[in-house]
């Protein structure tokens, strides 16, 4: 009986492997960004959409945003890209399932949605797109 406990616990431990690693990348690449000065490094690349087409993609301002709110600017991270600031919580919430599932010692998959909910999530993605780019709505678009 106190093998089969330890068995269980390392397999639950062996679950817990992907959500952690997924955890460690995250919280690597936000550190990272809080390293850089995100608006003038010329480490990262420019967005390839917005330099081929002079248009806005729906993600251009996420990699500002996301540093927004690693410090905590909430309002500064809604002026660069509202769909990233909208997604960050729902991503970390869907993290927080996965790992609890895994915690249990289920084979949860992250990120398993229905064809249903891509399709809305595609379609406001989008929309957001499109609107982000027309006139008088420069609002959702990030500062130059």
């Amino acid at each position: 009986m106190l093998h089969t406990a330890r068995r269980e616990r390392r397999e639950r431990l062996g679950l817990l492997g992907a959500p952690a690693a997924v955890a460690g990348a995250a919280m690597a690449g936000v550190g990272l960004l809080s390293v850089l000065d995100v608006s003038q490094t010329s480490l990262l690349p420019p967005c390839p959409f917005l330099a081929i087409t002079g248009l806005w993609c729906p993600f251009c301002g996420g990699t500002r945003a996301v540093d927004a709110l690693a410090a905590g600017d909430v309002a500064a991270a809604l002026g660069l890209n509202l769909l990233v600031v909208l997604a960050v919580p729902l991503v970390m919430a869907e993290w927080l399932r996965w790992t609890a599932g895994r915690a249990r010692g289920q084979q949860t998959s992250f990120m398993n949605v229905s064809t249903r909910v891509l399709a809305v999530v595609t379609t406001i993605t989008i929309l957001y797109a499109v609107l982000r780019n027309i006139p008088g709505l420069e609002m959702l678009a990030p500062p130059r």
